[in-house]
């Protein structure tokens, strides 16, 4: 039985959902006539900080690689339980889901 792919077509070699939604996000966003604004705004970050947008690149380009600390979540105006909570409510909906529990 092929449960994963039964409950979920869309995932495998790529989520379909997810990258059908940021297409749809990036055509709006054209659409609007933000590019210019959004391009403006990058290019005077690089001149008033182009250290700090060379490391934003660099950590860009690793890609979501790894968990921020708490310092860092709480630093940012989070709390850890708001950082957390979404992937425990995508756990427990996954154990409810696959245990028939509700």
């Amino acid at each position: 039985m092929r449960m994963s792919q039964d409950k979920d077509p869309n995932q495998g070699e790529g989520d379909r959902i997810s990258a059908r939604r940021y297409d749809s996000n990036v055509r709006e966003f054209v659409a609007e006539g933000r590019v210019p604004d959004a391009a403006k705004d990058a290019r005077d970050y690089v001149d008033r900080d182009p250290e700090g947008a060379a490391k934003a690149e660099t950590t860009a380009k690793r890609g979501p690689g790894r968990w921020a600390s708490v310092d860092e979540i709480v630093a940012k105006g989070h709390s850890v339980i708001d950082r957390i909570k979404p992937a425990v409510e995508r756990a427990v909906g996954n154990l409810r889901a696959r245990f028939g529990k509700k």
